[in-house]
């Protein structure tokens, strides 16, 4: 068992990426733990709204993720029968966000983006093929079962 000074983080997809370089950003180490051999490439949700593309560009992750997407300055609700109902221009909301549209872009293009920011801090690790197990709480802290190489691994973090 080692005792981590760094976050622990399960899942390296967009969230678990995003949540370490927000910690990176404010000079916490981190440690992202993904079950998989790499980034996954699944296509799932794939659109990015305003408040979102502002925290991202924070992270200096949205311009990147811009120039892969599509920008969309409208929002439509529309039906076979009635055709359009409603429109939302973002440009109505242009003075309280720095993105005021929605930009389609897959999530696996943010986790890239983020990784590629990310992996030579020396802040930052990410341990492929280490599907975490077990997490137990702790009163100092948390012990997590991961495994490695065919081997169960307990990491504790304080």
């Amino acid at each position: 068992m080692t005792i981590e000074e760094r976050v622990l983080v399960a899942g390296a997809g967009p969230v678990g990426l995003t949540a370490a370089a927000n910690l990176v950003r404010n000079g916490i180490p981190v440690t992202v733990l993904e079950a998989g051999p790499r980034l996954s490439e699944e296509s799932r949700a794939s659109t990015f709204h305003p408040p979102t593309l502002d925290m991202l560009d924070r992270l200096g992750a949205a311009k990147p993720l811009i120039a892969q997407g599509l920008i969309a300055p409208q929002f439509q609700y529309r039906t076979k029968q009635q055709g359009l109902l409603a429109q939302f221009d973002f440009g109505a909301i242009g003075d309280v966000t720095g993105h005021p549209y929605r930009v389609q872009a897959e999530q696996s293009k943010l986790t890239r983006v983020l990784y590629d920011q990310l992996r030579e801090d020396p802040a930052f690790e990410l341990l492929f093929d280490s599907p975490v197990q077990d997490v137990t709480q702790h009163a100092s802290g948390v012990e997590i079962a991961i495994e490695r190489n065919g081997r169960i691994e307990v990491k504790t973090a304080e």
